[in-house]
C-alpha cells in the first residue's frame, strides 16, 4: 500500500496515485479502502484487574442484609472512593448496574410519583424520558439550544408548571448543559410555586466536562454517569451516580439494593434513626458486579488520556473541515469544556446551493472504511443522531402532534455527527476523514 502523501490543486491531501476525477459513490476510488483503527482502550490493566477478582472466588460483594457487605466488595468501594476523589470530594457515589438505572434510582429517591410533571430533553437516549413513565409521571418535551444541542434553558421555563417535580438535563455530545441558566430558572419557580424542583443530570456521554469550575453530573441534585460499551470509559455495563446530599445518597443506596431487605433488619432499631424514617422504602437488585468495577477503576485512570486524545483530534478534524463554508463544527459554551462523546457539526444547505446534508454525508461515507471490530456497522458517521423522542410510539397522541422545531430541524437538515475522533486514531486517519469530505465538497457538483 502507498501511502505517499500528495496536495491537490484544492488544498488538501490524497494518496499518492489515488485518482480524484469520481468519487467513490460513484464509481470512483475511495480515500481510504482499510479500516479505521479499534477504539477498544482495554489492555494488560483490565486483564490483570479481571483476575484479580476471578482470584477472590467473589464476583459479587454484595448483600442486601444488614452489615458491611450491603455496600459492595471491595472494588466496588475503591471505585466509590476514587471516583468521589477525581470529581467531588464534596459528593458521595453509589455504583450500580446501568445510568438507566442510575436515573431510575434518581426518580425513586426524590420520590416521583403519579400525575408529577418531568421536563426532559428530546434529544437523548429515550430513557430520559421512560423512566419517569415507570413512576406513572408526565415525561414533558422542551426544546433544544440550536449550537449547543443540549436542552435550552428557556424552553424549560415555559414548560415549568405547578405539577414540575424535575428536570433531567442530558450534557449532550460531551458538552454540559447551561446550568447557570437552569439552576436560575429552579429558583425562579420555586419562589413562585412554593416546592422543591429536583434537578437530575445525565452525564453518560460528558464525564470529565466542566461547567466553570465544577465538573458535569456533580451540578444538580443527583447526577448519572454511564459505563455502557462506546462510552468514554467502560466496563461493558455499569453507572455512576453522584450527589452532595447525604440523604439522597442513603436513598439511592437503599433503592439499588433491596431497602426493603435490610429495612427488615434493622426493624425496632431506635437506633437508627434513617433506617426508621425510611422503613417505607422498596428497591430493586440495581447493583454493579466486582469484575464491572474492577475495569471500570482501571478505565477511570484513562479517562484524562482519552479526553486529551479526543479534543486533539477533534481540533486537527476542525481544521480540516474548515474550508467547506456549508460545515460549521459545534460550539464550545463560554467558561465550559467538552469532552467529545462524539464529533458535532452542522451543515448550511443554503452555502451548498441546496444540496441537503443526507446527500452530501451519503457521499463522504462512501469515501471511508468502518472501524476494525466494528465493521458490520458501517462508516460511523451519521445524520441527525436520533428521531426526536416525542415522536416515538410510546408516547401518547398529544405528545406525538408536539412541534419543536429546532430539534426537528437539527434532526432532518442540519446535524451530523462523526466517531472517527477517538482515542485510538492517528493523525493519518483524521486526516482520511478530513480529505475525504473535501473530496466531495469539490465533486459535489456531480452528486
Amino acid at each position: 500500500m502507498n501511502n505517499e502523501i500528495i496536495k491537490t490543486n484544492n488544498g488538501f491531501e490524497v494518496k499518492k496515485g489515488q485518482t480524484m476525477s469520481k468519487l467513490a459513490i460513484k464509481g470512483g476510488e475511495k480515500v481510504r479502502d482499510y479500516l479505521f483503527p479499534s477504539q477498544n482502550t482495554m489492555d494488560e490493566a483490565e486483564e490483570k484487574a479481571l483476575l484479580r477478582v476471578l482470584k477472590t472466588g467473589r464476583p459479587s460483594g454484595y448483600r442486601a442484609n444488614k452489615g458491611l457487605h450491603f455496600f459492595g466488595g471491595p472494588e466496588v468501594k475503591a471505585l466509590e472512593v476514587e471516583w468521589s476523589k477525581e470529581f467531588s470530594s464534596h459528593h458521595y457515589s453509589i455504583a450500580c448496574n446501568s445510568a438507566t438505572s442510575g436515573l431510575f434510582i434518581a426518580c425513586a429517591a426524590i420520590e416521583l410519583k403519579e400525575g408529577d410533571e418531568v421536563i426532559v430533553s428530546p434529544y437523548s437516549m429515550t430513557c430520559s424520558a421512560t423512566i419517569p413513565l415507570w413512576f406513572k409521571a408526565i415525561p414533558v418535551y422542551a426544546d433544544v439550544e440550536p449550537d449547543y444541542f443540549c436542552v435550552d434553558p428557556e424552553s424549560i421555563k415555559q414548560n415549568i408548571t405547578p405539577n414540575t417535580k424535575a428536570i433531567i438535563a442530558v450534557d449532550i455530545f460531551g458538552q454540559p448543559c447551561n446550568y447557570a441558566r437552569i439552576r436560575a430558572i429552579i429558583r425562579e419557580a420555586e419562589n413562585k410555586y412554593k416546592k422543591r424542583i429536583w434537578l437530575i443530570t445525565d452525564t453518560a456521554q460528558s464525564p470529565g466536562a466542566r461547567f466553570g469550575a465544577e465538573f458535569a453530573g456533580t451540578i444538580g441534585d443527583i447526577g448519572v454517569f454511564s459505563f455502557n460499551f462506546g462510552k468514554h470509559m467502560t466496563c461493558g455495563e455499569g453507572g455512576m451516580i453522584m450527589t452532595a446530599n447525604l440523604e439522597l445518597s442513603q436513598r439511592c443506596r437503599l433503592i439499588m439494593n433491596h431497602a426493603e431487605s435490610v429495612m427488615n433488619d434493622y426493624e425496632n432499631d431506635l437506633s437508627n434513626e434513617f433506617f426508621n424514617d425510611h422503613c417505607h422504602m422498596i428497591g430493586l437488585n440495581l447493583r454493579m458486579t466486582e469484575f464491572q468495577a474492577a475495569v471500570a477503576r482501571e478505565q477511570l485512570k484513562k479517562l484524562s488520556w482519552n479526553i486529551q486524545e479526543r479534543r486533539k483530534n477533534v481540533a486537527l478534524l476542525n481544521y480540516l473541515l474548515s474550508s467547506i463554508p456549508a460545515i460549521t463544527a459545534a460550539q464550545i459554551r463560554l467558561d465550559c469544556t467538552h469532552t467529545y462523546y462524539v464529533a458535532a457539526y452542522l451543515w448550511d444547505s443554503w452555502e451548498a446551493n441546496g444540496l441537503h446534508r443526507d446527500k452530501f454525508i451519503e457521499a463522504v461515507k462512501a469515501e471511508l472504511s468502518p472501524r476494525e471490530g466494528r465493521d458490520g456497522e458501517g462508516v460511523q458517521i451519521g445524520c441527525g443522531y436520533i428521531k426526536p423522542i416525542y415522536m416515538m410510539p410510546f408516547n401518547n397522541d398529544q405528545t406525538h402532534s408536539l412541534h419543536l422545531p429546532v430539534v426537528e430541524d437539527l434532526w432532518r437538515n442540519k446535524l451530523f455527527l462523526t466517531l472517527y475522533h477517538a482515542p485510538n486514531s492517528k493523525e493519518e486517519d483524521i486526516r482520511d476523514v478530513g480529505n475525504a469530505f473535501n473530496k466531495v465538497w469539490k465533486y459535489r457538483s456531480l452528486l
